[in-house]
């Protein structure tokens, strides 16, 4: 097979044609995506747009958009099509957002049956709407009313498209809490209410509509709840992949005492490579009813293995701020001035960085900061080669090039994406099984120009040819990269550190609260703490 290149991406605060002239504001700067600001008409979509845009980015998330179903000729009036939407490949999340007041000084099954009517079953026939919409014209969805602007990223077809639907459902948290007193509020899960059936089971929800495609329902704090833990693309969708795949089935009963005990035992069940709601012993079984009580996510949140993971987690973020970066920044032109890409084809190579969990991210970019320290101290050249066992398809290659005393900013833009080029094409040598090459150059640590930049090139290499093999080893043998004897290096890391407890004496006069005391009390501090959040926004 012959090898496919995909140019660079590149942001660049500093075009100026010498690095001694200052850098200019970033904000000048424009990327080659039309991205829209919107972020919602009220409070509470905008608060929605600001959760899928911090685990989405912006290329790929999309508020307040409509379709031109009643215009005609231009004329007539644009129809809202969803409060958000996020379009990643072949994945397509669908969100309706509707804050319904829960009249509390009326009867409990009035009240319910007025809010569930209003908030959960209007947001599925609006999803199952905008759905029907997009699989049968996916060109018809814009960024404003008057239908001029498209979407930056185009909707699957139809027949390669997985939709998700999401509905976000605000309102009867307080309700919810009362009712259930010592609950964080969040409604129940119960599998076996289904359609009609909703409305003799207040606070608890199943299956919407049985006859359509399934919709998740989330209320304000478990959305939250649930974006805080799975805030990357990849990690989100796949919860909802594996959320529907175990809640919709005819042959079983899940009740979960709210989707944080769901999320807890998500999180506890599984690593990176593949996650599950239920323990290996469980899986065994055939169970036609299963219950997850109100321990699992306090469990989780005073698991020291997990406190290690979010603090080991913090680094990673930088990941999702470089590629923001190269959204809002980054034109192929900047480096390569008359080069022709398609903006398509430079959505899927910053795909492939937005793709990335945030497990891996935090390897990514502890990669990334061992690479910057080797070339602070030796004040020269350095490279890293990274990938893993996992994905051995997948290769990473971060390179430091120092700019010469004699070379212009403009030359040397031009240098380090050659040497970033030659690597990615060198590294297909040392990591044959490699298929599709990563390459991000970064600014050297020490350096005589302000302002900062980062170069993308992807890869796509299945096999070598014979032309393509020759010039990789001259690219080696001149440039004195990745030698034959170059020292591979063998790491394991683990998303949830293991910790062993050492057990601490107790005093026998000691008196201790009973474990369910203890619970009840952190319920309530939890859910006192999410009810002050919800206000302040």
């Amino acid at each position: 097979m012959s090898t496919s290149p995909r140019p660079l991406e590149s942001t660049a605060p500093l075009p100026q044609s010498t690095a001694e002239q200052a850098a200019a504001p970033e904000a000048t700067f424009t990327g080659v995506f039309d991205i829209s600001d919107a972020d919602g008409v009220n409070e509470s979509e905008r608060l929605l747009m600001r959760l899928c845009r911090r685990s989405f980015l912006s290329l790929w998330s999309f508020a307040n958009l409509h379709t031109d179903q009643d215009m005609r000729g231009g004329r007539g009036s644009a129809k809202e099509f969803a409060d958000v939407l996020v379009v990643f490949g072949n994945d397509v999340v669908i969100f309706s957002d509707k804050h319904v007041a829960f009249q509390e000084d009326r009867d409990l099954g009035v009240a319910w049956r007025r809010w569930y009517k209003r908030a959960v079953e209007e947001s599925a026939k609006q999803l199952h709407g905008a759905m029907s919409w997009a699989r049968r014209f996916p060109k018809r969805v814009f960024l404003d009313t008057a239908c001029t602007r498209p979407l930056p990223v185009a909707l699957p077809s139809a027949d390669s498209a997985r939709f998700h639907l999401v509905a976000v459902t605000r309102g009867s948290y307080e309700a919810c809490a009362r009712f259930f007193s010592g609950s964080l509020g969040t409604l129940q899960i119960r599998t076996d209410v289904r359609g009609s059936a909703h409305a003799d089971n207040p606070f608890f929800v199943g299956l919407v509509n049985p006859e359509k495609a399934f919709v998740h329902v989330f209320d304000e704090f478990s959305l939250e709840m649930v974006l805080k833990e799975m805030d990357t693309a990849s990690d989100f969708i796949s919860y909802l992949k594996d959320r529907e795949a175990f809640l919709n089935r005819q042959d079983r009963v899940v009740y979960a005492a709210g989707e944080e005990q769901l999320l807890a035992s998500y999180l506890t069940n599984g690593d990176e490579l593949g996650r599950n709601f239920l323990p290996p012993s469980a899986r065994e079984e055939e169970a036609t009813v299963i219950a997850f009580d109100e321990t699992h996510y306090e469990s989780l949140m005073s698991n020291p293995s997990f406190r290690e993971k979010k603090r080991l987690d913090k680094p990673s973020y930088l990941w999702d701020r470089m590629v923001e970066r190269f959204i809002r920044l980054g034109d192929p032109e900047l480096i390569a001035p008359g080069f022709d890409q398609d903006n398509n084809e430079t959505e899927q190579a910053l795909r492939l960085l937005a793709r990335e969990s945030r497990f891996r991210r935090r390897i990514l970019v502890d990669a990334i900061r061992g690479v910057l320290t080797r070339a602070a101290d030796e004040g020269r050249q350095a490279a890293r080669v990274f990938t893993t066992d996992q994905d051995t398809s997948l290769v990473y290659v971060f390179v430091l090039v120092p700019k010469r005393a004699n070379e212009t900013y403009d030359d040397y833009r031009g240098h380090r994406i050659a040497v970033l080029h030659a690597y990615c094409k060198c590294a297909k040598l040392r990591f044959p099984e490699g298929s599709t090459f990563i390459g991000i150059a970064f600014d050297h640590p020490t350096r005589d120009y302000r302002g900062s930049s980062e170069d993308l090139f992807v890869y796509i290499c299945e096999h070598l040819g014979d032309e393509e093999r020759e010039e990789a080893e001259r690219y080696r043998q001149e440039l004195g990269i990745l030698p034959d004897n170059m020292e591979l290096k063998r790491m394991s890391t683990a998303e949830f550190p293991a910790f062993v407890t050492k057990a601490q004496p107790v005093k026998n006069d000691t008196k201790r609260p009973s474990k369910n005391d203890e619970r009840k009390r952190n319920r309530s501090k939890m859910a006192k703490a999410s009810r002050k959040r919800n206000r302040r926004r």
